[in-house]
């Protein structure tokens, strides 16, 4: 069971658009709840166009970390003064996290991520096709390239 968010409770949020359909804030919530961490998940509906806006939202709102997903990407990462270095070839975000003065950095996970869910598969000298222009897509491409 989530217990009931309180004024020290932390918030991390999803933004896209569409974004309403998205199960991170069910996945998120319950990972949150297992390590029994006071934190709140929520989906966060932003228009196409307004990335950077959210992101300047962050501070105000007290939003500790951002999911990133269509069609922010690129301009969540251009909104950001601190990226990783895999972001920043990229130039596409999918999260936005605060380090530990507070600032906001923003990375790209979905490549290694994608690596990874392989299971220790060996790309090397394969062939791989990637359907896909978005940031996600970059991503992998960049990912497996390395």
């Amino acid at each position: 069971m989530i217990p009931s968010p309180t004024g020290a409770t932390r918030l991390a949020a999803v933004i896209g658009d569409p974004v309403r359909h998205s199960l991170s804030p069910v996945i998120h919530n319950a990972g949150f709840a297992a390590l029994g961490l006071d934190w709140v998940y929520v989906a966060l509906p932003v228009p196409a166009g307004r990335g950077a806006e959210a992101v300047a939202a962050m501070d105000c709102l007290g939003i500790d970390g951002l999911s990133v997903t269509m069609p922010h990407k690129a301009d969540v990462a251009a909104a950001l003064s601190r990226r990783t270095s895999v972001a920043e070839r990229l130039g596409v975000v999918n999260c936005v996290f605060r380090d530990a003065t507070g600032g906001l950095v923003g990375d790209s996970t979905d490549g290694d991520g994608f690596v990874r869910s392989l299971a220790g598969l060996s790309l090397s000298g394969a062939r791989v096709m990637v359907l896909g222009t978005g940031g996600a897509a970059r991503a992998i491409i960049e990912a497996v390239g390395r």
